[in-house]
């Protein structure tokens, strides 16, 4: 009875890691374009080992978003470019999320990026609001 019950606990996880449910929500990553001038666009492109998310276009105070599930044997992670201005001539590219480095798996945890005119800052559990790049 011990093994089913582990063998259901285990599908469970690897179910729920894959796909978005109630007991395990994916984490999400909110880009805000916060920049100063209303016309100033923003573009974000995100990556991950088994993703290209494409080019987005945020425009002033929006949003883009995206989720996902953490890998069950660890590895997550989305670098993203962020570029504005002239040309998208300022830009930065940087770690927008990673998983967990111990196989600790995530479900519903929102990372929170704010593009300003002086940089990007991150907002999460541990960071109320943090300066973390310059462009």
């Amino acid at each position: 009875m011990n093994t089913s019950f582990v063998l259901i606990i285990v599908i469970a996880l690897s179910f729920g890691s894959n796909n978005a449910s109630k007991f395990f929500p994916k984490n999400q990553v909110i880009i805000k374009n916060s920049l100063n001038r209303s016309d100033d666009i923003l573009t974000v492109h995100c990556i991950s080992d088994q993703d290209d998310l494409g080019i987005h276009y945020v425009h002033y105070s929006d949003l883009y978003s995206f989720k996902f599930g953490d890998k069950f044997f660890g590895g997550t992670k989305f670098d993203c470019k962020l570029s504005h201005g002239v040309g998208f001539k300022s830009s930065v590219t940087f770690t927008a999320y990673r998983e967990d480095p111990y196989f600790y798996i995530k479900f519903g945890e929102v990372t929170f990026w704010d593009a300003r005119e002086d940089g990007i800052y991150l907002s999460n559990e541990y960071y109320h609001e943090k300066f973390m790049y310059s462009w």
